[in-house]
C-alpha cells in the first residue's frame, strides 16, 4: 500500500484533507480517537498520539502522514497542550521513521511567530519566539520536535505553519466570531487595521498536499495564508453583515489590550477559573497582528496559488451560515 495517514482527520481541516486526497485517487487511512463516531477516509483506524503503542500498526505501508491532531485554543491547562502537540508530535514522528514513511508533514501555526506578528514581517526565517500561551509555547516546541528528527536522519519532515482558517466549520474563525458578534462583545485591536492572515481551508489543503509531494520540501517550512491581505476590521464587518449582527466599533490600542489581558489571565488563575478569559495574550497577539505574512516560499517553491478569492469565501461562509448550521 502506498497511501496517506491523516491523524487529526476528524477535526475541520482534517476532514477537508480526507476529502481532497481522496478526491486525487489515495488510498487515506484516519485515525481517529477511540470513542468517535465519524465515518471517514478509505480504511479507519483508532489510535491516540499520546499513546505510542497505539500507533505503530497505523503507519505501516504509508508513504505520506500529514500530522494534524492538536489541541487547539488560546486557554487550557499547559499540561494537556504538552501531551498532545509535543509528546503526541514526537510519538507520531518515532513511528512513522520505524516504518519507513517518507514524508510527514507537521501542521503548526503562525501563533509561533508570537508579538513579531505586530512589529515585524514574518517570513520562515524569522526566529519562534517563547510564546505568551499553552498553544503558542506547544507549536513552537513540536517545530522543534519535528526539525530535531529530521535532522537526524529518521524521517524526513515539512513543517506548514497555517494563517488563521476559515471556512464552513471553522469553530476559533467563523462559530465563534459570529456568537461574540451576535451578542456584541467583539472588540477591536489597534482598529482592527492590520493583515489577518486568513486562510481559507480548501486553499490550506492544496498547500498541505504539495508540501506531502514535493522532494523539494523536505526541511522546509512554508507560511500558508492567502495573502489577500484582508484585515480584521474587513473581515470582522463582513462577518458581522452575514451574520445579521453590528460590525465591531470598539477599538483598544494593542500595549492595553494585552496588559488587559494579562490581568483577566492572572484573575481567571488566582480564582481557579474553569472557564476561559474574556481575553487572553494569545488572542490579543493575533488580533494585533499588522503585517502581511509572506507566502513566497510555498508560491516558488511548490506552486502555490490560493484558488478561493475572499468574495468567494464570503459567498460560501454565507450560505453555510444560513444553512443553520
Amino acid at each position: 500500500m502506498n497511501g496517506s495517514l491523516v491523524t487529526g482527520a476528524s477535526g475541520f481541516i482534517g476532514r477537508r484533507l480526507v476529502a481532497r486526497l481522496i478526491e486525487d485517487d489515495e488510498w487515506v487511512r484516519v485515525l481517529v480517537l477511540p470513542g468517535e463516531d465519524v465515518r471517514l477516509g478509505s480504511e479507519m483506524l483508532r489510535a491516540d498520539v499520546t499513546r505510542p503503542e497505539t500507533l505503530g500498526g497505523a503507519m505501516r505501508g504509508m508513504r505520506t502522514v500529514f500530522h494534524l491532531a492538536a489541541v487547539v485554543g488560546d486557554w487550557g491547562p499547559e499540561e494537556v497542550f504538552q501531551a498532545v502537540n509535543v509528546d503526541g508530535t514526537r510519538n507520531v514522528l518515532e513511528a512513522a521513521a520505524r516504518a519507513g514513511v517518507e514524508r510527514v508533514v507537521v501542521v503548526s501555526s503562525l501563533a509561533v511567530y508570537g508579538w513579531q506578528l505586530h512589529t515585524a514581517v514574518c517570513d520562515e526565517e524569522r526566529p519562534r519566539e517563547r510564546g505568551v500561551g499553552p498553544y503558542s509555547r506547544s507549536k513552537r516546541a513540536q517545530e522543534e520536535v519535528a526539525l530535531e528528527l529530521h535532522r537526524s536522519g529518521r524521517v524526513p519532515v515539512t513543517i506548514v505553519r497555517p494563517g488563521n482558517v476559515v471556512g464552513p466549520g471553522s469553530a476559533h474563525w467563523v462559530d465563534e466570531p459570529v456568537r461574540l458578534l451576535r451578542a456584541g462583545r467583539v472588540l477591536l485591536v489597534d482598529g482592527g487595521d492590520g493583515d489577518a492572515a486568513f486562510t481559507w481551508v480548501d486553499n490550506l489543503v492544496d498547500l498541505l498536499v504539495r508540501a506531502g509531494r514535493a522532494p523539494q520540501a523536505a526541511g522546509r517550512i512554508y507560511n500558508g495564508n492567502d495573502g489577500s491581505g484582508v484585515t480584521w476590521r474587513r473581515y470582522l464587518g463582513d462577518l458581522a453583515r452575514l451574520a445579521g449582527a453590528r460590525p465591531p466599533r470598539r477599538s483598544v490600542p494593542a500595549p492595553a489590550a494585552l496588559a488587559m489581558a494579562a490581568a483577566m489571565e492572572a484573575a481567571w488563575r488566582a480564582t481557579r477559573r474553569r472557564t476561559r478569559p474574556l481575553m487572553t495574550r494569545e488572542a490579543v497577539t493575533l488580533l494585533a497582528s499588522r503585517h502581511p505574512v509572506p507566502i513566497a516560499r510555498a508560491a516558488s517553491e511548490l506552486g502555490f496559488a490560493p484558488a478561493i478569492e475572499y468574495a468567494q469565501a464570503l459567498d460560501r461562509i454565507r450560505d453555510y451560515l444560513h444553512s443553520g448550521r
